[in-house]
């Protein structure tokens, strides 16, 4: 029994520390939501956007703002900060926030906590670094041990649509703390609704099944579909970037 105490002691120690290790190395993002009133959504954009440039113009603190332009949160703006490292986490932002909360909440009517994410970079596509300027979110809470079944879709489905449309960019997120632990975003980022499609030998279903194996298409989007909780799993709202209140 002693012997057994100590081995699963010693796995502890082994699985933390590695754990530790992991998390120093991975790109976090944070989101926050906001919901200016009614009457002052003019001077909720002009104070937050005064804010933004006087403390996230540097790529360590830097935050983008899109407003949601469908659905029951029309209206509402999602402030995304990415490029966070461990060591953010521990910077003093009292003075920042400060000024947020004098200068900028006295025109909010509600708004969300903070989200924290971790970037997921098998998930990117045509990413380039510049915000898009329109995003299609989809927000999905996947079943327990369903993970690779959900990831297995979008990274397969990333590659074909990385060659295939290059006007689209994609980054995959996963919620660390703020949210369901099964919880991920996926923005799909695009600069004009119509795009000028190329035409190709194969379709995306026939190229799928060329590179993954046949019927590869049908079993992963079978997969893919199943690992999403039937209830609440599947949101998708569209947003559009807010020029005003880009950092710079």
């Amino acid at each position: 029994m002693k012997k057994l105490f100590f081995f699963l002691l010693i796995c502890s120690v082994t699985f933390t520390g590695y754990s530790q290790e992991v998390f120093q190395n991975w790109e976090y993002w944070n989101t926050w939501t906001y919901k200016p009133k009614s009457d002052m959504v003019d001077k909720f954009e002009d104070a937050a956007a005064k804010k933004t440039k006087k403390f996230n113009a540097s790529n360590d603190n830097l935050i983008v703002t899109y407003k949601i332009v469908t659905g029951q949160d029309f209206g509402t703006y999602l402030r995304i900060q990415p490029f966070q490292k461990s060591k953010d986490y521990d910077k003093d932002r009292s003075n920042e926030l400060k000024y947020w909360s004098e200068n900028v909440i006295p025109y909010v009517e509600s708004s969300g906590g903070q989200k924290r994410w971790v970037r997921l970079p098998w998930g990117d596509v045509n990413t380039d670094g510049n915000p898009n300027k329109y995003l299609t979110q989809h927000s999905y809470i996947i079943k327990p041990g369903k993970s690779g079944d959900f990831r297995r879709w979008l990274d397969r489905i990333g590659q074909i649509s990385s060659e295939r449309r290059p006007d689209l960019a994609r980054v995959v997120l996963s919620i660390i703390s703020g949210g369901n632990w099964q919880e991920y975003l996926v923005f799909n980022g695009f600069d004009k609704y119509e795009a000028v499609l190329k035409e190709y030998d194969t379709s995306w279903e026939e190229e799928y099944n060329k590179r993954f194996g046949s019927n590869s298409w049908d079993d992963d989007r079978e997969s893919f579909q199943s690992s999403v909780d039937m209830l609440i799993g599947h949101q998708v709202q569209t947003l559009e970037l807010v020029n005003s209140m880009l950092p710079n």
